[in-house]
């Protein structure tokens, strides 16, 4: 990618790109507008040989390096952490979402306790799935409560 479309890319966060010589050094550095609750990856700096510093305000950032290693690390660290930002921030939504599944799962009280007692958590491609389809169904909930129980006269007996 060029110049163009690496700041294309980062349009809505770019906010000014600069090459300037600092004590007879000549550096290139990026200036970003982050919003206002995003945070620099602790690892950047070192992950990608760059220097991240804080600008004139909260959500300015500048991403210096000298001029030798390219402006193709500078938009690579800013990739970067606006990856890692958005996942973040999509892990938090879905943290949000499932545990209100949840606390609407345990609340129903059509769910037996002993359904609850078997639930588990199942990762897989099925995005259809609810929360509901990890409880084990009721003719199963019997005989998995019967080993449950069993492991428990088991380790009593120990």
């Amino acid at each position: 990618m060029n110049i163009k479309q690496r700041i294309e890319k980062i349009q809505q966060y770019f906010k000014e790109m600069q090459i300037v010589t600092v004590e007879g050094k000549q550096v290139i550095y990026v200036v970003v507008n982050f919003p206002r609750n995003w945070i620099i990856d602790e690892e950047i700096e070192k992950k990608f040989g760059i220097t991240v510093s804080q600008g004139t305000n909260v959500t300015e950032y500048y991403f210096c390096t000298d001029i030798d290693s390219g402006e193709d690390v500078l938009f690579d660290a800013i990739d970067y952490n606006i990856d890692k930002m958005k996942e973040a921030i999509e892990r938090a939504q879905l943290l949000a979402a499932k545990t209100r599944e949840l606390k609407e799962l345990f609340e129903n009280e059509s769910v037996t306790i002993e359904e609850l007692r078997t639930l588990e958590f199942v990762y897989g491609n099925n995005t259809t799935k609810d929360i509901s389809s990890v409880v084990i169904p009721k003719q199963n909930s019997k005989k998995k409560e019967e080993e449950i129980n069993k492991d428990k006269l088991i380790d009593d007996d120990e």
